[in-house]
């Protein structure tokens, strides 16, 4: 609106310009005082130009290419070994002629000595080999019994050294025993645990072989003999074959 108000002040000043100086020049020229001769029908027309402002045409940016790739160098590719020449095989060297044998010299045979003839002994009668038969097995018996009465000797011995071994067992556990109140007075009920234990006497597992018929009552007996671990138990030969799986029965008596 600013470029257009500018053209049309310009153009009228323009006109005003070019009527002033007709005027003046009318004024100072005396032929120009004669009516003139006007042309018909002189029109004259305003034009209103207006300065547009072309935008700045942007130049086009020239694309970058890419910079080739370096083409791979060929690799060069090993040259084959040459095969090694097969080494010749050395000839195989003759087998070494077995020695002659010496000769040996010929041993005369000896000949066998003459056997001496056995003392001809006197055969004993039936009645004297029944005899000796006799007492021969009445030596046996009386070895046999002797033996036997070694070993009854050995068991018992064994027997009260087992149930020494059980007593103290059996006063061991019931020190760490903690009966249930209503169990503690009675006399009628037992239970039989199986207890299991290593060389030292560390139990390593308790079960209820034959059961009191109150659980919580087996279930007491069990804890007392684990809290009671390492038992007193002999050591040897007799540990293996009486204490590893020792069979007990223990009653409300055992904790009293």
């Amino acid at each position: 609106m600013s470029d257009r108000k500018v053209a049309l002040a310009f153009t009228l000043f323009i006109h005003l310009v070019v009527f002033g100086l007709l005027v003046f020049s009318w004024s100072t020229d005396p032929t120009l005082h004669k009516a003139p001769v006007v042309p018909p029908h002189v029109k004259a027309t305003m034009v209103e130009t207006s300065k547009q402002k072309t935008p700045p045409v942007a130049k086009p940016t020239p694309e970058k290419k890419p910079a080739p790739k370096p083409e791979p160098k060929p690799k060069a590719e090993p040259k084959p070994k040459p095969e090694p020449k097969p080494k010749p095989k050395p000839a195989p060297k003759p087998a070494p002629k077995p020695a002659p044998a010496p000769k040996q010299d010929k041993v005369p045979e000896k000949k066998p000595a003459p056997k001496p003839e056995a003392p001809k002994i006197d055969e004993p009668s039936i009645e004297e080999m029944l005899a000796d038969e006799e007492l021969a097995m009445e030596k046996e018996v009386e070895a046999g019994a002797d033996e036997n009465k070694e070993q009854a000797s050995n068991a018992d011995q064994s027997d009260v050294e087992v149930a020494s071994y059980t007593d103290a067992i059996s006063a061991h556990v019931g020190q760490r025993w903690r009966i249930p109140g209503n169990y503690r007075n009675r006399d009628d009920i037992t239970t039989r645990v199986r207890i299991q234990m290593i060389p030292g006497g560390e139990v390593i597992n308790v079960s209820v072989v034959e059961s009191s018929g109150y659980p919580d009552f087996d279930e007491s007996v069990m804890n007392a003999v684990k809290l009671s671990s390492p038992l007193p138990v002999p050591d040897g030969p007799m540990f293996n074959k009486q204490f590893r799986s020792l069979v007990m029965e223990f009653d409300p008596k055992v904790a009293q």
